[in-house]
């Protein structure tokens, strides 16, 4: 890499820490050092909202594993976008009005109210263990990326993963949300920029036009062929993406605590959705800007073949920003990718400190405000320097594509069931619920093994958790529950 190049990236890394300390705002306590109740309201405030809602959910891990899909599956990776209106129906007509009908402090209150306090710790122990290995899979991610565009050997894989996961875990801690949310709506308009100059550069270098690009691609390739086949084993097919999509959406959108938070430092439920669906049309253009980013390497690599090309696909994006890029250009796809990657970083380790401190210790009236929130800043430094040294181990795991679906599947899967049953207007025993949960991270787990596509996961984990929840409450006695276990 270049002296511009590492500039780029050094200057851009302590603009954003400063970003996220100078933003932190008051922090009396810990509602605002986790949920910041109420700071992001108006238009600005929503709006950096909306845009740090799309950038937790996006990362080095998208960066790397979009393009690659497409590149190898075409534009059947891309149907997922059609249920993103499905994902906005339900939770502007359904899920907000429901979930802020009274006014909760912490994002799993609303768990607790309805099944108590067993059921909530059940839920925050399965946010924990999915969001600890996903931040390392965060950390990771970025460091294939860097290692191969800069032609680093394998002594430079823990500096970079020590350097990447601790300066993320630092204007965490000092910024809260505050810092989290401003700095993920910065990262989030870097992210979009960057992808539309690496399109731009490919087509520029392409001597051909958009429509004979098109064409070729056609005559010569499958990328622009939806795959229809009903068969569960293939790893991508339409109903796949559709079905395991919408799942998998609907579970980060009404059962992860990072998305929660949002939702409450909004402030209100207008605020909420409107948030929301900002965020729905900012990912919207990213999964369109990374697809295209895929389908622009496989036109690439068409009229330019290239013997040393990755045989793995997650690899040929890195490999293309090494050998391809101009100089400046390449320092700009690295700060993109740490920005994509830091932004859901600190989102994760400020969401899960919050589940440590609110769903886990009870401290009560015990400990005054200004120690409780010294507590939280200890947890986060806690939580980003153990997801720094796990991500170390992530390699041995296996396609970063299957990892996520995975991991998703299996912990927010039974989540979004759980959330699902908590806003119902049906009774369901705490103790059953408690029950579906576990079986469904089980069912999870058994589809993860199968044959099945690793898209499945979700859709199967999920309907598993309410069907058992319902199913075990009728059998041991439809017993109407006592006024406080009623959603409100």
């Amino acid at each position: 890499m270049s002296l511009i190049d590492s500039l780029i990236v050094i200057v851009y890394l302590a603009a954003i820490v400063s970003v996220g300390v100078g933003c932190r705002g008051k922090q009396n306590n810990i509602n605002d050092y986790f949920t910041a109740r109420d700071g992001f309201g108006g238009f600005i405030g929503t709006s950096m909202v909306g845009l740090s809602l799309g950038a937790t959910l996006f990362s080095a891990l998208s960066f790397v594993v979009f393009p690659s899909v497409v590149y190898t599956y075409g534009i059947t990776a891309l149907s997922g976008v059609l249920c993103f209106p499905i994902a906005y129906l339900v939770l502007r007509y359904w899920f907000i009005p429901r979930y802020f009908q009274k006014d909760w402090n912490s994002p799993y209150d609303v768990i607790e109210h309805r099944f108590g306090r067993e059921t909530r710790v059940v839920a925050s122990v399965m946010f924990v263990i999915l969001r600890l290995c996903w931040m390392s899979a965060l950390i990771y991610a970025p460091v294939v990326v860097v290692m191969a565009s800069c032609g680093l050997d394998r002594e430079w894989f823990w500096p970079l993963i020590l350097s990447i996961g601790l300066v993320s875990t630092v204007y965490t801690v000092v910024g809260g949300i505050r810092g989290v949310i401003v700095t993920d709506a910065i990262q989030f308009l870097l992210i979009i920029l960057v992808l539309l100059g690496t399109i731009t550069f490919v087509l520029v270098k392409i001597p051909l036009s958009m429509q004979e690009i098109s064409d070729y691609l056609n005559n010569n390739t499958e990328l622009l062929t939806i795959n229809w086949s009903l068969d569960p084993t293939i790893t991508m097919t339409l109903w796949a993406m559709l079905i395991g999509s919408t799942m998998q959406n609907l579970s980060s959108f009404t059962a992860d605590q990072m998305s929660l938070q949002r939702y409450l430092a909004s402030g209100n439920a207008q605020s909420a959705t409107r948030a929301f669906g900002m965020s729905m049309v900012a990912t919207t253009i990213v999964l369109f800007l990374l697809a295209a980013v895929g389908l622009t390497l496989g036109a690439w690599y068409n009229y330019h073949p290239d013997p040393l090309l990755p045989n793995d696909a997650e690899r040929v994006f890195p490999y293309f920003v090494a050998t391809r890029l101009p100089i400046g250009f390449l320092g700009m796809v690295i700060a993109a990718i740490l920005a994509a990657t830091m932004s859901s970083i600190t989102s994760g380790i400020n969401a899960l400190s919050g589940s440590l401190m609110n769903d886990f210790a009870s401290f009560g009236n015990r400990v005054e405000s200004k120690r409780l929130l010294n507590y939280a800043r200890v947890a986060s430094a806690g939580i980003g320097v153990l997801a720094t040294i796990v991500a170390g181990y992530v390699e041995n795991m296996g396609s970063l594509f299957d990892i996520v679906n995975i991991f998703y599947g299996i912990f927010l899967g039974p989540l979004l069931g759980c959330m699902f049953c908590t806003l119902g207007k049906f009774y369901i025993k705490s103790s059953m619920m408690i029950t579906a949960m576990i079986v469904g991270c089980g069912v999870g787990l058994w589809v993860a093994y199968s044959p099945l596509s690793s898209l499945w996961v979700s859709a199967f984990s999920s309907v598993a958790t309410v069907l058992i929840a319902w199913g075990g409450t009728m059998v041991l006695g439809n017993r109407k529950p006592s006024p406080s276990a009623r959603p409100s």
